[in-house]
């Protein structure tokens, strides 16, 4: 058995399709088959069927496919590692960052990592943190900087606990609201609300402090991962903002932002570096880390 032949296993799985997974695997179909064939004739199993819906893995295919999975990932990894021990020099870092993270360390990140290292190649995408997440997984990624509540339990990462904000409702200087002493979030129903993208367990807890019923869908007025786009909108219009200190700090000062006087609200934001478990991180990917780390500390 070789690896060439568990990644035309894991492509099959995935695909459901001999044709696609040929042209996935650069082979032709018959090639693709005998090659499965003669991997189920050494195995001495069935590894998949052929449904209405496409090929399927069998129980027993399934089983292989999920350890094939750790097979590939444990070689890329041993070849990176070595990668690493033979060049030394910083390379390229690709990391990711939420609608929090981007507004309020992006900027200082990559010049800092301009001026410093000026050599290195840096790749930085802002996107939502399931997005990003999906693809630290896939190892498209070295890392992401998001809210550390929206990693799901089961995922294959670990997280580096940052900073935790306490996040609040910002209106514009002039807004109905402002100034007003003891409010409830269930006040600021009627209001169109605007935020980023809430992970689920943030959108329930909004929808309890609302005082929606359990039916009820969360609808906010604008939801957009630009988070610096949405401090604007609120400036000019009805809109509530839910955001952190840090966001609106300079829009408070310039008193175009109030920040709400809400005695229930109590959120609070997690920053957190999500990166695969079990991974050494490149010379490159830790110095852009341990840069983020010293922005963010007190």
């Amino acid at each position: 058995m070789n690896l060439r032949r568990l990644e035309q296993l894991i492509a099959l799985a995935e695909e459901g399709s001999f044709v696609r997974a040929a042209e996935r695997t650069h082979l032709s179909q018959p090639a693709l088959t005998r090659s499965i064939q003669h991997l189920e004739h050494d195995l001495g199993i069935r590894l998949f069927d052929r449904t209405r819906q496409g090929v399927v893995p069998t129980a027993a295919g399934q089983q292989l496919v999920d350890r094939a999975r750790r097979v590939l990932f444990e070689v890329r990894g041993l070849r990176r590692d070595a990668d690493l021990i033979r060049n030394h020099e910083m390379g390229e870092v690709r990391f990711g960052a939420g609608s929090y993270p981007s507004a309020i360390l992006l900027p200082d990140v990559l010049a800092t990592l301009m001026n410093t290292y000026p050599d290195l190649k840096v790749k930085a995408e802002v996107n939502d943190w399931a997005t990003l997440l999906d693809k630290v997984t896939r190892e498209e990624l070295d890392f992401a900087v998001v809210e550390r509540r929206a990693v799901p339990h089961d995922a294959p990462l670990e997280t580096r606990l940052l900073a935790v904000e306490a996040a609040g409702w910002y209106v514009r200087g002039d807004h109905p609201l402002a100034g007003q002493r003891g409010l409830r979030t269930r006040d600021l129903r009627g209001y169109p609300l605007v935020s980023v993208p809430l992970p689920d367990a943030a959108h329930h807890h909004l929808r309890r402090k609302l005082g929606q019923t359990h039916g009820e869908t969360l609808a906010l007025s604008v939801e957009c991962n630009d988070l610096l786009a949405l401090r604007e909108v609120a400036t000019r219009t009805d809109a509530v903002l839910s955001a952190t200190p840090s966001v609106c700090e300079q829009a408070v000062a310039e008193g175009r932002l109030t920040r709400l006087d809400i005695d229930d609200s109590h959120q609070k934001v997690e920053f957190a570096v999500a990166y695969l478990a079990h991974r050494t991180l490149s010379p490159a990917a830790q110095t852009a880390i341990s840069l983020i780390e010293r922005l963010v500390s007190p």
